[in-house]
């Protein structure tokens, strides 16, 4: 047992330093695993940056309450008469001594044009009174001040003001026919409220020609537990419909529904990319096997055993998929994490957020590399412990 272990290692050895002679087939082979790790790196990233910004953003004691059915805030609308139902329920909440506070909301989608690209994207404009920010207690204004009521005035979440042309403090942006002003840039502890430009609910309602239609409603009721409540008081009104669920659920179900699109298209370009490294190592290793014909037969004329030629040879394929997994993801590391990114949200309006990579996620692509090497390596070494002697004398 010892003098196989001894005869194995020496084969890996032998392998490992004669690299240097093959190292344009070795090379080619690291790079491609190298690629495929960068690609599944570069969708985790996007993932896991959008995920980590929709999952932080909410809070557990405020409520969001949309027209029933309508899943996001852009498809919801509420007239006057559910407003003003709304409002009797707001009277009922609240802890003793801090009253519930209703923020009414019009939440539209405008183009800006992404500094980037120069091309046009869907920004968030939302409408909104002084009640906004007694619900959203992260916000704090971080330059300029907040608009006035009744004026062509907006201020601009930063994650936009870094991303798109004329959302700068001071500048001027033409939305629907109508010159608007940027008077301030608030920060939102890095939520997804940082990708909304926000102005007077009047003006946007008479802009779009809305009345005293809102599509929103946003209610902070102090204590997680009372929305169950909100939702029960609203259940007993028939003619009050809508559906309520916390902000921190809400923002969690739009999370969900755009990553599982991410998953369902970064991943299987992952997948080609790793059938194509497997390609590339299985190269790799039938070119390397063919390279030592000689070498290997040799050492098996000197007494070495098959399985130490089909050892010597996986283990050649797997330290060439770890050093692709390790270039690969110290290259995703250095260029992801940390990206500013943004991608259209569940209601079809930007988000800009940072890409991140967990170590998790570094482990799950370096597993991907170790099978891309296992299986690649496999074949070309069953082939070299079972190469004929004969035929690598006359090679």
């Amino acid at each position: 047992m010892l003098s196989q272990l001894r005869q194995i290692w020496a084969v890996i050895q032998i392998n490992l330093l004669s690299l240097k002679h093959r190292r344009w087939t070795s090379v080619s082979g690291c790079v491609a695993i190298a690629l495929a790790v960068f690609v599944l790196l570069g969708a985790l990233a996007l993932d896991n940056g959008f995920r980590h910004e929709l999952n932080n953003s909410g809070a557990s004691d405020v409520a969001v309450v949309l027209r029933a059915g309508a899943g996001s805030e852009v498809n919801s609308s509420l007239d006057r008469e559910q407003q003003d139902m709304l409002a009797t329920l707001v009277e009922l909440a609240g802890k003793p001594g801090k009253p519930a506070v209703m923020s009414p909301e019009l939440y539209i989608n405008v183009d800006v044009v992404k500094k980037s690209s120069k091309l046009k994207a869907n920004v968030s404009l939302r409408g909104i009174t002084a009640t906004a920010l007694q619900v959203r207690r992260g916000v704090k204004l971080a330059e300029g001040r907040l608009f006035q009521p009744g004026s062509n005035e907006i201020v601009v979440g930063r994650g936009v003001n870094q991303e798109f042309e004329g959302l700068g403090l001071g500048q001027q942006l033409r939305l629907h026919g109508t010159n608007w002003t940027v008077v301030g840039i608030f920060e939102a502890a890095g939520s997804v409220f940082e990708s909304e430009v926000w102005a007077d609910l009047r003006v946007v309602q008479g802009l779009l020609n809305q009345g005293n239609t809102i599509q929103t409603v946003r209610i902070g009721v102090g204590l997680p537990d009372q929305i169950a409540e909100l939702v029960a008081a609203a259940k007993k009104n028939p003619r009050l419909t809508v559906d309520i669920k916390s902000e921190q659920d809400y923002y969690a179900a739009q999370a969900k529904e755009s990553t599982d699109l991410i998953t369902l298209f970064g991943k299987p370009l992952a997948v080609l990319m790793a059938l194509g490294a497997l390609a590339g190592a299985l190269n790799t290793m039938y070119a390397s096997v063919a390279e030592r014909g000689r070498e290997i037969t040799t050492l098996r004329i000197l007494g070495y055993g098959r399985f130490s030629a089909f050892a010597g040879t996986l283990a050649e394929s797997l330290v060439l998929a770890g050093a692709g997994a390790v270039i690969g993801g110290v290259a995703a590391f250095a260029v992801f994490n940390n990206m500013s990114s943004s991608m259209l949200g569940a209601g079809l309006s930007t988000v800009v957020f940072k890409m991140s990579l967990s170590s998790a996620q570094l482990i799950e692509a370096a597993w991907w590399a170790i099978i891309i090497g296992l299986v690649g390596g496999i074949f070309p070494a069953f082939r070299a412990s079972r190469q004929a002697l004969a035929l690598g004398i006359v090679e």
